[in-house]
């Protein structure tokens, strides 16, 4: 069973274990270090990491967090929203785990900021992430200016469709 919840900084002790995790088992899939993200290891730094504008997903599988990923809203009206720290363990991977995260982002915000863009970067050579991206409506923009490794995707304003009542989305 997969299940997408909504955390807050009260969680920050699980997302610290996910985030530890992703940038061992795959530290080529963001832009920050496990040496860096553990020089500013403290409590508040991870309660702060979890606080508005950001709304952090866990993705549970089987009773375990094995997928993680977060919304950061812009800090000026004309901005997209950005779609970031996207990871699924690799037992997770294949099973529907990215693809529920990633629709339940989608569905957020739409419910919360319809008609607000979805963005994202992904490495260009990271075709299995590339391709989830885009069987959830995300479209490529070009390279990214922030780094050439990388390629911009969009969904463009996402729009609140029939959400159930107790999905992540919705709360």
């Amino acid at each position: 069973m997969i299940e997408v919840r909504r955390i807050d900084p009260e969680s920050w002790r699980s997302w610290r274990a996910l985030r530890l995790r992703a940038l061992e088992e795959s530290p080529w899939a963001f832009g920050s270090t496990l040496e860096e993200v553990l020089a500013r290891d403290t409590e508040t730094r991870w309660r702060e990491s979890l606080a508005p504008p950001m709304t952090s997903f866990l993705v549970v599988v089987d009773g375990e967090a094995l997928g993680m990923g977060r919304i950061m809203l812009p800090s000026a009206p004309e901005e997209p929203a950005e779609l970031i720290s996207v990871w699924v363990a690799p037992a997770a991977r294949g099973r529907g785990a990215g693809r529920a995260l990633v629709t339940a982002a989608v569905d957020h915000l739409a419910a919360h900021r319809p008609g607000l863009p979805l963005r994202l970067a992904v490495r260009e050579d990271n075709a299995p992430a590339r391709a989830l991206y885009s069987g959830c409506g995300f479209r490529p923009l070009g390279p990214s200016a922030e780094d050439p490794t990388e390629i911009l995707m969009e969904h463009a304003a996402p729009r609140p469709r029939d959400i159930r009542p107790g999905t992540a989305a919705n709360r």
